[in-house]
C-alpha cells in the first residue's frame, strides 16, 4: 500500500434537470472549483475523519472504496478536508465518494479510467442517497459542463460553452437531507404516474432548450429557461417557501432566471444575469452565502491534490 495517497474530486451544480433526471430524462449540469480533498493513510479501520462528521456511512465508505480498489478495509483510515457546503445542492456527498475513491486507488497503485470512476462513484453515493441518478458523481469525476442520461451505463455528453457564462449560486443555512426530497416525490409519482411523468417530459424539453442556449452563450434564453424549469419543479412538489423568497430576490436584484439547483431541500438557488457580481452583491445583502461559478467547457478542479 502507498500511502500517504491523495484524492480531490470537485462539486457541481444542476443547471437544469434536477429529480426528472432520476426518471431517465436529461439534466444539465456543470463542475465547480470548490472541492474534497481526500487523504488515505494505514491505520486502524475503516473510518473516515472529518471536521464534519459522517458516522457510520462514512466508514462505510472508506470500507467499500478500499474493498473495491483492493486494499483491506481494516488497515485504512481516509482523513478529508471539504470546502462544499454540506446539505446544499452542491454535491458533496458525491465528491467526498469520488474524491475517497481516487485516494483509495492510488495507495492501491491503481489507475482508474472516467468509466469506473463514474461507475463506482455512482455505487458509492448510494451510501449516502438511496436512488441517485449519477449525476453527481459524474460532476464530480469530469468537472465540466455536461449532458447527463440515466442509464447502464449514463450517457454523458460535454457541453460546449458558448461565451463566458458566470452563475450566481446562493444558499443559507438551511441544509436538509436530498434524500427526503427525492422520496417524497417518488411516492407522488407512483401515486399518479401518468401526470408525472408528463412533467417530466416537460423538463426534458427545457433542459434540450437551456443546452442549446448554453452552446449559444444566449443567457436571456438560458435565464428563461430556468424561470420555465423553476415553475415545473414547484409543481413537482420539491420547491419550497425559502427557494422561493430566494428566487423572487434574485430576480428582483436583475437575474435574468433562477431557480433550486439539486435536491432543493437545502435552500440552494442559481440564477443567471448579464452581471454576475452586482447580482452577487445584491444577493449577499439578503444574507445569503453567495458563490459565483464559472460555467466552462474545461475541467473545474483538478483529479489529483
Amino acid at each position: 500500500m502507498h500511502t500517504p495517497a491523495h484524492g480531490r474530486a470537485g462539486g457541481k451544480v444542476i443547471l437544469l434537470g434536477e429529480h426528472a433526471v432520476v426518471y431517465g430524462r436529461p439534466a444539465l449540469a456543470s463542475g465547480i472549483p470548490l472541492a474534497v480533498d481526500a487523504t488515505v493513510d494505514a491505520g486502524d479501520g475503516p473510518r473516515l475523519l472529518s471536521e464534519v462528521p459522517a458516522g457510520e456511512r462514512g466508514d462505510r465508505l472508506v470500507a467499500e472504496a478500499a474493498a473495491f480498489t483492493g486494499l483491506d478495509p481494516a488497515r485504512v483510515v481516509a482523513r478529508v478536508r471539504s470546502a462544499i457546503p454540506a446539505g446544499r445542492g452542491l454535491g458533496s456527498s458525491a465528491a467526498l465518494s469520488v474524491a475517497v475513491l481516487r485516494a483509495m486507488a492510488a495507495a492501491a497503485g491503481r489507475a482508474l479510467d472516467v468509466a469506473t470512476t463514474l461507475a463506482q462513484g455512482r455505487t458509492l453515493e448510494k451510501i449516502f442517497h438511496g436512488t441517485p441518478s449519477g449525476v453527481d458523481p459524474a460532476a464530480a469525476a469530469l468537472g465540466t459542463c455536461l449532458r447527463f442520461v440515466r442509464g447502464e451505463p449514463p450517457t454523458v455528453t460535454p457541453v460546449r460553452v458558448g461565451r463566458d457564462l458566470r452563475i450566481v449560486v446562493a444558499y443559507g443555512d438551511d441544509a436538509r437531507s436530498t434524500g427526503a426530497a427525492v422520496g417524497g416525490l417518488r411516492a407522488r409519482w407512483e401515486g399518479d404516474p401518468a401526470r408525472y411523468d408528463a412533467l417530466f417530459d416537460e423538463v426534458a424539453r427545457v433542459v434540450e432548450d437551456g443546452t442549446a442556449a448554453v452552446e449559444r452563450g444566449d443567457v436571456d434564453a438560458l435565464g428563461a429557461a430556468f424561470d420555465r424549469n423553476q415553475a415545473l419543479l414547484a409543481t413537482l412538489g420539491v420547491s419550497s417557501p425559502a427557494i422561493e423568497a430566494r428566487v423572487a430576490a434574485a430576480k428582483a436584484a436583475g437575474a435574468l432566471g433562477a431557480k433550486l439547483t439539486g435536491g432543493g431541500a437545502g435552500g440552494a438557488i442559481i440564477a443567471v444575469a448579464r452581471d454576475a457580481d452586482a447580482l452577487a452583491a445584491a444577493m449577499r445583502a439578503t444574507d445569503a452565502t453567495v458563490l459565483v461559478v464559472d460555467v466552462t467547457s474545461t475541467e473545474a478542479v483538478a483529479q489529483s491534490a
